[in-house]
């Protein structure tokens, strides 16, 4: 074999091989069980650590919700056992008051209810609107999926940039069921003080944000929890208006919210790791129970959150458990008026035939992680 013939034979080796592995580096990410996770930076955290609940599910990190914002529901109001209302008589393990001590509650965005998120379906509908007027004091500037409005001379470039960053983190889980972000924005209005947001909402002392799902319209004023409420009102914005005839069910709205909160604005609740806790411990709703639940306005608070917390994890273990389109799929029978068991069988397949055998699949991956893949 002469010197041109060995020359050609290890050129195809090296366009062979050069070709396998840009092939390998292409493909492999569609292998994968679950979609890499990206962290936003928060804007609004005064150097505090940011960690993300995957990595650390026991030191909870100080740019969640602050601690001293008042809870919205008084503790003396009696559960409402009628008309879907959360009952805490359904609880698989009863509450212990002690282990509850001093975690915050969720309810630091106005809840919407159920008139609210009918309100909002098909969002992308319609014409054009114009933009809301700028508030006295305030700038406004426009970037690729926000109007921004802040008050002061200019809007920061630092909140526009980490903004656009958590939308494009957002859309890695929602873009299927959010496809007009394309075209239409959503506003935002910063405030400088919580003097201001209340003058300008109407808000009580106790709220950290507030939104209008309609209006695509979010209030908050500046504090480290700001960057996590934003994620979490976003999601019923991009989310919620997925479902055409009626809203999604409660527990897989919020479930949502909260995952998209910790997943991809990496901002943890100070009260979701202790109830995790003693949901990996057995307590927590019957899955029929929980996902009857549609009002929360009267339940005691310590319910409340457990219940947020279970919506959480629940919906977090049918986007984890199965690689592909079946947690689409599954919204997707929701949303065209089928059950929950049927929606569950027809996307993922056996066993989950009954939402008995998926609390029992739920439940054992909470203590284990076997079946979604998931550390905990």
């Amino acid at each position: 074999m002469d010197i041109f013939s060995r020359l050609r034979i290890w050129f195809w080796l090296l366009v062979t091989g050069l070709w396998g592995t840009f092939m390998y580096q292409y493909i492999s990410s569609d292998f994968k069980t679950e979609q890499t996770i990206y962290l936003s930076k928060n804007p609004f955290a005064y150097d505090m650590p940011v960690t993300n609940l995957e990595t650390e599910r026991t030191n909870i990190p100080k740019s969640g919700f602050p601690l001293d914002f008042k809870n919205d529901i008084p503790s003396s109001i009696k559960t409402d056992t009628s008309k879907a209302g959360l009952n805490t008589s359904n609880l698989v393990v009863p509450l212990k008051t002690d282990e509850l001590q001093g975690i915050a509650s969720p309810n630091f965005t106005k809840r919407h209810t159920t008139e609210e998120r009918l309100e909002a379906l098909n969002i992308s509908q319609g014409a054009k609107e114009s933009y809301p007027p700028v508030p006295h004091g305030f700038s406004m500037t426009e970037t690729r999926h926000f109007v921004m409005y802040e008050e002061g001379e200019k809007v920061s470039e630092k909140i526009a940039n980490a903004l656009e960053h958590l939308h494009g983190n957002i859309m890695l889980d929602l873009i299927s069921f959010s496809p007009w972000t394309r075209e239409k924005k959503v506003f935002l209005f910063f405030c400088a003080s919580q003097e201001t947001y209340q003058r300008l909402t109407g808000r009580p002392a106790w709220s950290g944000g507030t939104a209008s799902l309609k209006e695509r319209k979010i209030f908050v004023y500046k504090n480290p929890g700001t960057f996590g409420i934003i994620a979490h009102e976003l999601t019923h914005i991009y989310f919620d208006s997925f479902f055409s005839k009626k809203p999604n069910p409660l527990w897989l709205s919020e479930g949502m919210a909260v995952y998209i909160q910790v997943e991809r604005g990496a901002s943890v609740p100070l009260w979701l790791s202790a109830n995790l806790k003693m949901i990996s411990r057995g307590a927590g709703f019957k899955l029929t129970d929980l996902m009857r639940i549609e009002k929360l306005e009267e339940a005691d608070e310590e319910s409340v959150r457990l219940w947020y917390a279970q919506s959480y994890s629940l919906v977090r273990f049918l986007m984890k458990m199965k690689a592909g389109e079946s947690f689409y799929r599954f919204c997707g029978m929701i949303k065209d008026g089928n059950p929950i068991h049927k929606a569950l069988y027809r996307s993922y397949g056996m066993p989950y035939n009954k939402i008995s055998a998926l609390e029992y699949a739920w439940r054992y991956d909470v203590k284990t992680g076997k079946i979604s893949g998931l550390n905990r």
